[in-house]
């Protein structure tokens, strides 16, 4: 019988600002979070304190007299045991490129811009300390089994049947360990693709307002255009003037549109209803992941796409744009030079498919089998996790449905997603 786990205190939250009002805030915002928030009013206070305790995430204020938020970060990634630890940046500042590439440089996995929303904060908090918890659990799990294996090594020796059963448990416990392995990878993926999205949504609301408003005044000058030169006295000699700014104006107008159609883009790619299924259009998921990916193509991939009917199906749009963004994401790492990726999507049968076709190097016969296993690549360390097409499968059988990888008689890869159009999920 493997022992219970150890008890183990509730997971502590290091809160690292200067202002005591906003610790207070932070403390009054996670009290029933089942957490114990340490606080630190300097960065040299918050190094001592990660000397002393063990922390589940570290919130940290970026503007601190003596040493700022990302020099606090620099020296705690220093220290092994806490090269791991989560850190989310609050700060007052502007967000702009060069701030948040620092930030993210010095061990941030997030920012948080103040004033702090309650919401939000609990939010991020909350995956942070489910992912600690996570770490604890498997942590437990292997020292269970370790102990285990002891114990009925010993057995062994004296009974046949005890054999069997250890090997058994062994088994068990092993696929319990890996399975808690790849629910804890999972959490961390869909953190950044949640990031990601606010990200994106953000972007996408701050265009909006001054898009509005350049194209209803856009519409303003054009009408007023019309009526000076409709007028009697207008002087003929300047109609090729008159040409020409209409022209501009009709570029302009092209050029805005063209940013509304990016919008709503961007709004299609991050929503976050994740676990509801609604009626979507697969062509703006498709389109919407291809704008979120545009900077990978380097214009030495071309895309080409083929949407078929039906349109709409029912699905979780969430899901499904990030299952098809791993799928283009590794169509573009199979291709080294100039490329092609095809995707084309419709009805067949009683199915909906998606496939994704590279002219990449294609998946060694050797391997094939092994593709769908979580942490399996072939990448180079510090270029993939090996989660992608493991996260992308269980996305899928969440939705009832298959995806097979297979080699392109040209060469490349070919992923096909199916989704049953009938909803047959358990």
């Amino acid at each position: 019988m493997i022992p219970a786990p150890m008890y183990r205190p509730d997971p502590k939250v290091l809160a690292v600002d200067d202002v005591g009002a906003n610790l207070k805030l932070m403390e009054a915002v996670l009290v029933d979070m089942r957490c114990e928030l340490v606080r630190a009013e300097s960065g040299r206070e918050a190094l001592q304190q990660l000397e002393k305790h063990e922390f589940a995430l570290m919130l940290l204020d970026v503007q601190m007299p003596d040493m700022d938020g990302y020099e606090v970060a620099r020296r705690a990634r220093e220290d092994a045991p806490r090269r791991d630890l989560p850190i989310l940046f609050l700060t007052a500042e502007d967000r702009d490129d060069r701030s948040v590439l620092r930030g993210y440089g010095s061990g941030a996995v997030d920012f948080l811009y103040k004033p702090i929303q309650r919401d939000v904060l609990r939010g991020k908090v909350r995956v942070f300390l489910e992912l600690y918890r996570s770490r604890r659990e498997v942590a437990d799990a292997r020292d269970a089994l370790q102990r285990s294996n002891i114990e009925l090594l010993e057995l062994a020796a004296s009974k046949a049947l005890l054999a069997e059963q250890s090997e058994r448990a062994k088994l068990e416990l092993m696929q319990a360990y890996q399975d808690l392995k790849t629910t804890q990878a999972q959490l961390v993926q869909a953190a950044k693709m949640a990031s990601l999205g606010e990200l994106v949504a953000g972007v996408a609301h701050e265009i909006n307002n001054p898009l509005a408003f350049s194209i209803s005044h856009l519409s303003t000058v054009q009408r007023s255009l019309s009526i000076v030169v409709a007028h009697p006295a207008f002087p003929k000699e300047l109609e090729p003037d008159w040409q020409r700014s209409q022209e501009r104006l009709r570029a302009v107008e092209a050029g805005l549109e063209r940013i509304r159609a990016l919008v709503v883009k961007l709004q299609a790619f991050s929503r976050f209803d994740e676990g509801a299924c609604e009626a979507v259009n697969v062509s703006d998921c498709v389109d919407s992941v291809i704008t979120i990916l545009q900077h990978r193509f380097q214009g030495r991939i071309r895309i080409q796409t083929r949407f078929r009917e039906p349109k709409v199906i029912s699905c979780d749009p969430s899901l499904i744009n990030q299952g098809v963004m791993n799928l283009v994401n590794n169509a573009i790492d199979a291709i080294p030079g100039l490329g092609t990726i095809s995707i084309a999507t419709g009805a067949e049968g009683e199915d909906y498919v998606i496939r994704i076709q590279d002219s990449g190097r294609g998946i060694p016969s050797a391997i094939r089998e092994r593709i769908f296993e979580p942490f399996f690549t072939t990448k180079s360390v510090g270029e993939g996790t090996g989660l992608g097409l493991s996260i992308t499968y269980s996305i899928v059988r969440r939705h009832g449905g298959t995806l097979d990888v297979r080699a392109c008689p040209q060469g490349g890869t070919e992923a096909i997603l199916r989704i049953p159009m009938a909803d047959r999920r358990s």
